[in-house]
């Protein structure tokens, strides 16, 4: 069994993460960076955001619209290239763009319900100020990654390592706020400090916005390259010069479309027809964090052996039955919650990990920004159909149940079975087809790999008959 090496595991840290080297250093402020998003996102994402529209009467379809907003305004970063290619230096613009679009997302939403009544009133307002919001972060957003993309290690196995270490260290940050902030906010239910807790909470995430965006602010900017004047239909046509490329982009598009058919609607179900309680729902996403840790070894020799794509594919495919399963619960069979999800835990290390890289596999160096655009706009696009497809899948029946095989089933959970669909369909493609998306310098590494362990399981095999 190998031992434990303390001193060869804080070189290793010390190698991704310093302060000495610009790059380390970025690498050291994008964990920080990471590490603050993880933190506040707890308080303004996910279940603490459905129940802080719940509070203003925003029932399951109004959810549905909000969640909107953000793929509808992110159309507007086609503008992106031609905005940032004006700047040579872009850091200050980028940092005021992310405090603006957090200063409207949290203070103003979380103002606004304070001096308007109707609850349909409330409902516009959320829609224009949402809006306006991620509109103006269109425009710049885009603009993070290749500044941090020189901070990205270029060879596979410590990229893998900066992506794994940076989504240990987020998890088990925001798993702890998560779980404590959960405990507290149950611990008042009923009461009105409930509803001022969760105000609090959004309050204080925009406090953790500024020391991100501060911390940021100390990466050094290196030269982008020079690229010719892109005109707006370039946007559109240069990823499609990069076959691979193009491949991940259709990949992460369908993911899109898979991750957002009950995002949002799915923790309403939770809250609001299955009764689930805060800290319940928030402990099962704390076990991610403790999945994640003990099989992280697993995974990198998984991705390592079977490459991002097909490691990403195959876990698709394990995931199907879970999803069907998840169909047919209801308040009688709520025991299937926690072990479901703690299997989807398992095999979400794995996805992510794989997922965290695909953009980056194939993105061309050369306008590397006019690509994100492309990406963003893709992705929001079709984030906004599975929204789009989920909203009026769940408005069927809305809050009521509909008898099926003897079930009370609520219409969201039909979303489950399109997810169960179409996850089957990209793990198929990934499994069988994962050449078409990777890079021929990492498909030799799994090649000559899959030769080493086929070579070592004969020579044991020889030794085994030998000993006959």
């Amino acid at each position: 069994m190998k031992k434990f090496d303390l001193r060869a595991q804080m070189s290793s840290l010390h190698d991704i993460y310093n302060l000495k080297d610009d790059y380390a250093k970025g690498r050291l402020i994008s964990l920080g960076s990471a590490l603050m998003t993880a933190f506040y996102n707890v308080f303004i994402t996910g279940i603490f955001y459905t129940g802080f529209l719940s509070l203003y009467d925003i029932s399951i379809t109004g959810v549905g619209i909000i969640s909107f907003i953000p793929y509808i305004a992110s159309c507007l970063s086609v503008f992106s290239s031609m905005v940032l290619e004006r700047f040579k230096k872009r850091k200050g613009v980028l940092i005021a763009s992310k405090l603006v679009f957090y200063g409207l997302y949290i203070i103003a939403t979380t103002l606004m319900p304070q001096f308007v009544i109707d609850p349909h009133a409330r409902l516009v307002w959320f829609i224009v100020i949402l809006f306006v919001a991620y509109a103006e972060y269109a425009l710049f957003s885009p603009g993070f990654t290749p500044w941090f993309y020189y901070f990205y290690p270029e060879d596979n196995e410590r990229r893998t390592r900066y992506i794994v270490l940076n989504q240990i260290f987020a998890s088990i940050m925001s798993s702890a706020v998560l779980l404590l902030s959960a405990i507290i906010t149950d611990a008042v239910a009923g009461s009105k400090y409930q509803s001022q807790l969760i105000l609090g909470f959004r309050y204080f995430a925009f406090f953790l916005v500024i020391i991100d965006v501060s911390m940021q602010a100390c990466a050094k900017e290196f030269p982008y390259p020079e690229s010719p004047r892109i005109r707006l239909v370039q946007v559109f046509t240069l990823p499609f010069k990069y076959r691979k490329f193009l491949y991940c982009l259709l990949l992460m598009f369908l993911w899109n479309y898979i991750g957002n058919l009950n995002n949002g609607l799915w923790s309403y179900h939770l809250l609001n027809h299955m009764e689930f309680s805060y800290t319940l729902i928030n402990t099962i996403s704390v076990m991610y964090t403790i999945i994640l840790i003990v099989t992280t070894p697993l995974w990198k020799k998984v991705l390592a052996r079977y490459s991002w794509i097909k490691t990403f594919g195959i876990a698709n495919l394990i995931w199907v039955p879970t999803e069907c399963l998840f169909f047919f619960m209801t308040k009688q069979s709520t025991w299937m919650y926690v072990p479901l999800c703690i299997w989807q835990n398992f095999l979400s290390v794995g996805m992510n990990f794989s997922y965290a890289n695909v953009l980056y596999m194939n993105l061309p160096e050369e306008n590397s920004t006019t690509h994100i655009a492309f990406y963003c706009i893709g992705c929001n696009l079709f984030a906004f159909l599975g929204l789009m497809t989920g909203t009026y899948v769940s408005g069927i029946t809305g809050d009521t149940t509909i008898q099926l095989l003897g079930l009370d089933i609520y219409s969201v959970q039909f979303t489950t079975l399109m997810r169960a669909v179409t996850m089957l369909a990209v793990g198929i493609i990934c499994t069988f087809k994962w050449k078409s998306f990777t890079r021929d310098q990492d498909i030799a590494e799994v090649e000559a790999m899959a030769a080493q362990a086929m070579r070592a399981r004969n020579t044991r095999k020889f030794r085994l008959s030998l000993k006959k």
